[in-house]
Formats: C-alpha cells, sequence, structure tokens
C-alpha cells in the first residue's frame, strides 16, 4: 500500500487504539462500523509504515491491529483475508500478529486456543478459556463467557463466585452465545416475555450470521440486487429488536455497495434496477437505496474515510426523469 488517508503517526497513536472502538462483549453495537474502522486503521498505519520512519509505537501499534482483525474474524465469524482486504501477504500479516502475541499474554492465550492448541487440551469441548463475565440483575447472577477446545462460544450462569457449570450449547460466534445467555437468564428469572424476545433475536441472528460472514466480499452489480430484496425480505421478517437492527445494517451495506457501483459505473440506480431485471423496483426504490447507502456512510464508515463516500454519494445520482419525445 501506498496512499494513506492524510492522518499523522502521531493522530493514530492517539485515536486508533483499540480499546477506543473495539466492544467485543456488546454485540449490540454495530458490527459493520467496528469492523470496517478496524480494516481502515490498520490499512492506513500500514501504509504509513511502508512510507518511512516512525515511532516504534506506530508499529507496535499496527501489530496489535492485526491480532484484532484476526480476533474479530472469529468473534463474529465472518471471512477475512489479509491481501484482499489490507494488501499485505499472509505470511507478513502473520508476523505482525505473531509480534503483538509476544507482548500479550491474555492474546497470546487466545491465539493459541484457535490456532495450534499448545496451551490447551487440544479439541476438548470440555477444555474452556474464560473470556470475560458480567453481572445480571433479578436474580442476581454471573454470566461467564469462554471459548472451549473446539473453539465454540460457550456461556455459565451461576452464582457470582462460584465455581461455573457451562451450558451444554455451543455456539459459532459470540453474538449468539450472548443472546443465548440472556435467554436462558429469563427463564431463571421467570420472564416470558423477555425470553421469546432474546429467544426470537437468537433465530433472527442465526440468519443474520450468513449475512455478516461476507461482510467483507466484493460485488458485483447483479448479485447485489438479488441480495437488496432476499434481505429486505428478511429484515421484515424480523420481530426483535436485535434482529430488525442486524438486517437494518446488513441493508443498507447492499444498498451502499449498489452506489458505489453505480457511481463507478456512471450510471444511475434506478438505470442499474432496470439492467437487472429489477422493474418491480420502482424510481421510489431508487431513491431509498440511496438513503440507506448514506445512513451506511454516516453510522458505519470509519470518520477518516467518511468525506470521500460522502462526495460519491453526492456524485451518484438515483433516477434521471425520462422526457416526452
Amino acid at each position: 500500500m501506498s496512499e494513506t488517508t492524510g492522518c499523522t503517526p502521531e493522530w493514530h497513536l492517539e485515536h486508533s487504539r483499540p480499546a477506543s472502538f473495539l466492544h467485543y462483549r456488546d454485540p449490540r453495537l454495530s458490527f459493520g462500523a467496528q469492523a470496517n474502522r478496524l480494516v481502515t486503521r490498520f490499512r492506513d498505519i500500514q501504509a504509513l509504515c511502508d512510507e518511512g520512519e516512525n515511532p516504534p509505537d506506530l508499529t507496535r501499534l499496527r501489530n496489535e491491529l492485526a491480532f484484532h482483525l484476526l480476533k474479530m474474524s472469529r468473534w463474529w465469524g465472518f471471512h477475512f483475508c489479509p491481501r484482499s482486504l489490507a494488501g499485505v501477504r499472509n505470511p507478513l500479516f502473520m508476523t505482525y500478529v505473531k509480534a503483538h502475541i509476544e507482548r500479550a499474554i491474555d492474546d497470546e492465550s487466545l491465539f493459541d486456543l484457535l490456532t495450534v492448541q499448545r496451551h490447551m487440551h487440544a479439541g476438548d469441548g470440555g477444555h474452556i478459556l474464560v473470556l470475560g463475565q458480567e453481572t445480571a440483575q433479578e436474580p442476581a447472577a454471573s454470566i461467564i463467557y469462554g471459548i472451549d477446545g473446539q473453539r465454540g462460544f460457550r456461556f455459565a450462569i451461576g452464582p457470582a463466585g462460584a465455581e461455573p457449570v457451562w451450558n451444554g450449547l455451543t455456539c459459532p460466534d459470540f453474538a449468539s452465545a450472548w443472546l443465548a445467555a440472556r435467554a436462558a437468564h429469563a427463564r431463571m428469572s421467570d420472564c416470558h416475555a423477555t425470553v421469546r424476545e432474546y429467544e426470537t433475536a437468537h433465530q433472527e441472528h442465526i440468519r443474520a450470521r450468513a449475512w455478516h460472514r461476507r461482510h467483507f466480499h466484493r460485488q458485483c452489480s447483479h448479485p447485489a440486487m438479488d441480495m437488496y430484496v432476499q434481505a429486505s425480505t428478511q429484515l421484515h421478517a424480523c420481530r426483535s429488536e436485535f434482529g430488525r437492527r442486524e438486517f437494518e445494517e446488513i441493508l443498507n451495506r447492499i444498498a451502499f455497495g449498489i452506489a458505489r457501483t453505480a457511481f463507478c459505473q456512471r450510471m444511475t440506480i434506478a438505470d442499474m434496477l432496470q439492467e437487472n431485471d429489477r422493474q418491480d423496483m420502482t424510481l421510489r426504490q431508487a431513491n431509498i437505496i440511496k438513503r440507506r447507502a448514506r445512513t451506511y456512510v454516516t453510522s458505519c464508515i470509519d470518520p477518516i474515510v467518511r468525506p470521500d463516500m460522502d462526495v460519491l454519494l453526492d456524485r451518484v445520482i438515483s433516477y434521471l426523469p425520462r422526457r416526452c419525445a
């Protein structure tokens, strides 16, 4: 990589620390906003490191961000290729990760679990690395989260300070474990409405996982239209607040991809709809797609590149009125 956003090393050292924008244990916060910012900051700092001499702290920050890219891809279950996303070959990227974990024992433990498992009972679903805990109310209980030797996310609920008894459910990502834990705790509280909300959210998140997995996949124009219709249908089927929030963001991301493709191909969004045999999508839909794209830029694009994306959306046209001959 050779181009940067213009942010200085000093700026990044102050504003690009992972702890300032990554919130692993609260999946209600935007997945896309965190993942996009993480990739953008890594790219920009990598470009600065490639350009010349920089403070050693910047190299260490780049290495830390590399580790968190790996961690977050596992946490949310999305596909991640360092070369396609950040322009860094996989072996070089892994040297950054390993340089970081040499300085961070907790991160080294998680990395070991996700890779060679030297410190785990390899492949043992009963050997669990604790990721953290929170205190629930009514009834007072401690919810503990972990990841086992089969790399599945787990949870345990019990009195604070007691030996955890892990639930038998194994989840492929943290958000699934978080929702399942909340449903289990609501059952302990005999709160039926809350149980239904979290159980519904869990089922809707299962459908959202497939979209999260493809978050960084490149889209060509034709599939994007079909994906937009499919995601819109799934959004309207959602009954939980968590599920609606996930699918709103998914739909907005696809809309942004459509608008960006229209801009690159110098087409209106309406022309793209017609070209892809979407006559059922009206000119009003073209405006809605652009509004959703704008929402995605505002809420999920890293602020340091947001101005460029705003310019892109300012220039893309929803449709051109047809004049009678």
